[in-house]
């Protein structure tokens, strides 16, 4: 089954500790390693992963090493994820500088995709002026992504500047950019997935299915949303759709919750 598995879902989360004096290296790192989250998602039955761009700067200089990590597990990088600020202008280069970097070894590792989270949120809040910068922005990742072969798309995620629908709606009527729709974290940020999935059925070429119960993430059928409906809706494009598990916060282990996925998923998606 062509579908992959994002490596978070082991160790925890956090930001690269140079970004706190250097913009260029602030990225989201899983303390997960990939020696434990590859032979357990190959383990699943999984055939792709997802990594955070810090986890892939990692293997700067030694790619190889990725390569036949990669390639003793039997699996493929399908994906790269990176966080960006965007409503900085002055800071704009500096992180475009460092998608430029990532897309350099996502493209030597042979990702398809780059999901782009972002903005930041003021302290003060959200200025209306944001949601252009940001549009903007991701249209600067879109162009960089297109010259590498990449599909680039927005992740709407928690505690970001596009977070509820309303927000989202904002700046995708700003952006060419495409969209990969994280299902837990459009729920949420108080959308429905489904009608997101519908909306800009158009424009999804990969999803995250990412379930929720009370607040948590779970695998995908074990949670609160229609799963059946969403992925019944993207089949009948008739297009060629990935799909990315991620499921960051599982209470259960994440092996538990790679089996259970991939359970789920199985008579679902070729």
């Amino acid at each position: 089954m062509k579908v992959g598995f994002m490596t978070n879902a082991w160790g925890t989360i956090y930001g690269g500790g140079g970004g706190v004096t250097s913009i260029v290296d602030s990225y989201y790192i899983s303390t997960g390693p990939e020696t434990t989250a590859f032979p357990a998602i190959a383990a699943a039955g999984f055939e792709y992963v997802e990594l955070f761009e810090g986890n892939l700067i990692a293997y700067e200089g030694r790619m190889n090493q990725l390569a036949d990590l990669l390639a003793a597990n039997n699996l493929h990088l399908l994906g790269v994820y990176t966080g960006l600020n965007f409503i900085f202008e002055d800071a704009l280069a500096e992180e475009l500088a460092k998608v430029k970097r990532v897309l350099g070894l996502a493209r030597e590792a042979g990702a398809k995709h780059l999901c782009v989270g972002g903005g930041a949120v003021r302290h003060d809040g959200i200025r209306e002026g944001d949601y252009k910068l940001v549009a903007s922005g991701l249209d600067a990742v879109k162009k960089m992504a297109d010259d590498f072969g990449i599909i680039a798309s927005i992740h709407p995620h928690m505690g970001s500047a596009v977070q509820s629908p309303e927000q989202l709606d904002k700046v995708m009527a700003m952006t060419g950019i495409d969209i990969c729709p994280d299902c837990g974290h459009v729920l949420l940020g108080g959308g429905d997935p489904l009608a997101v999935v519908k909306k800009y059925l158009d424009r999804i070429k990969y999803i995250h299915l990412k379930d929720v119960r009370d607040g948590a993430a779970y695998p995908p059928g074990y949670g609160e949303i229609d799963f059946d409906a969403i992925l019944s809706v993207l089949k009948a494009t008739g297009r060629h759709i990935d799909y990315t598990v991620e499921i960051d916060g599982y209470p259960g282990t994440p092996e538990d919750g790679a089996a259970k996925a991939y359970g789920y998923l199985q008579d679902k998606i070729a």
